[in-house]
């Protein structure tokens, strides 16, 4: 019998790794992201301050520009609805803030952020996605320092909009039809 050689077993380990490269896990999804260190740290992209934390205890993150973006991981192309809980920075007399929101670069719709915290929705359609990573943007109207706008404030950040939350629903599957049942 002839001898294998000096390293016997590593064209078989080779085999083995090359065979699970293919069998690889996707990522999971991204369902949900809560604003703070310990659960979305990496999904932040650009455009955000840092963690803060609420007097209720609530953490969020202000968007620091008038574009934000975040990164999430999806299973590929189906519709999804975009929740998210924000409010707008203000200050007596500021304008109303508006937000356009997109997946990728297809814009989905631009909405009015109201004065405190509120929960807004925008629908996606199903081509907007794609399988891995996508990038959810976020275009305001404006974002203004806080020391521009209210009196004896040093905070140099220009805010737009703080935000608690999102989250990415998968909206509901068609089911197929009944079958038809036979009349007696």
């Amino acid at each position: 019998m002839k001898p294998l050689g000096p390293f016997p077993f590593a064209s078989v380990v080779l085999a083995f790794a090359v065979a699970g490269v293919g069998c690889a896990r996707p990522a999971p999804e991204t369902r949900f992201l809560n604003f703070d260190p310990e659960s979305s740290a990496g999904a932040l992209a650009s455009g955000w301050s840092g963690f803060e934390k609420a007097a209720s205890g609530d953490t969020f993150v202000w968007a620091q520009a008038r574009e934000a973006t975040v990164t999430v991981s999806v299973g590929g192309p189906a519709d999804r609805l975009i929740r998210f809980r924000v409010w707008p920075f203000g200050w007596p007399g500021a304008p109303p803030q508006t937000v356009a929101v997109w997946v990728n670069d297809v814009r989905l719709e631009a909405m009015t952020v109201w004065e405190g915290p509120r929960v807004y929705s925008a629908a996606s359609p199903g081509p907007a996605w794609k399988s891995g990573a996508n990038i959810l943007r976020f275009e305001f109207g404006w974002a203004e320092a806080p020391k521009d706008r209210i009196p004896g404030s040093d905070d140099s950040r220009t805010l737009a909009a703080a935000f608690d939350w999102i989250e990415i629903l998968p909206v509901g599957e068609i089911l197929p039809a009944p079958a038809a049942t036979p009349h007696p």
